[in-house]
């Protein structure tokens, strides 16, 4: 069989909120002859299905779990980091929940990333298991952007993503 690359298959726009933009951008899609689908490539500072970009989440995780913030600060915080953001304490919750949610697939992605790191064990406190895995992110990668990036290659998935995405 041959090898052929992907062909140029357009463009379709996407929100993206970032720290100091707000608006759309141009996503590449890509079609491949023999799978016959198409492949869209986002940019690092994206996350499928996110319109805020990594950087603002790992921002509000941080704040929310490892500073030890309450909502209410943590938002007031926010808002003067990044003049783009309007949200609620409902959204600061969201992403919580759903890290915590996914922190053991995020533990078996970190151990294929960083194969001699030490994980915490799980506990009934799993805010305190979030804030040792947010310090292990910040340490063995340069930037939240790298994390997530290696993280979607090596798992197939963003290590935001609902769970019911991943079992499927």
């Amino acid at each position: 069989m041959v090898k052929a690359p992907p062909q140029k298959h357009g463009f379709y726009q996407r929100n993206v909120i970032a720290a100091n933009f707000c608006g759309r951008i141009l996503i590449r899609r890509y079609y491949c002859k023999h799978c016959r689908t198409t492949i869209s490539y986002l940019p690092s500072f994206c996350l499928p299905y996110f319109q805020y970009t990594v950087e603002i989440i790992f921002s509000t995780l941080w704040h929310a779990l490892v500073s030890h913030h309450s909502f209410s600060e943590c938002l007031n915080l926010l808002k003067k980091l990044f003049e783009n953001l309007y949200w609620e304490a409902s959204h600061l919750q969201f992403y919580v929940r759903r890290f915590l949610a996914n922190l053991n697939n995020i533990k078996v992605g970190l151990c294929q990333l960083l194969p001699r790191v030490s994980l915490p064990q799980d506990s009934p406190d799993k805010k305190e298991g979030a804030r040792k895995v947010l310090h292990i992110v910040a340490a063995g990668f340069p930037q939240i952007q790298t994390f997530s990036s290696r993280f979607y290659a090596q798992c197939g998935y963003s290590f935001m993503a609902p769970l019911h995405n991943i079992l499927a």
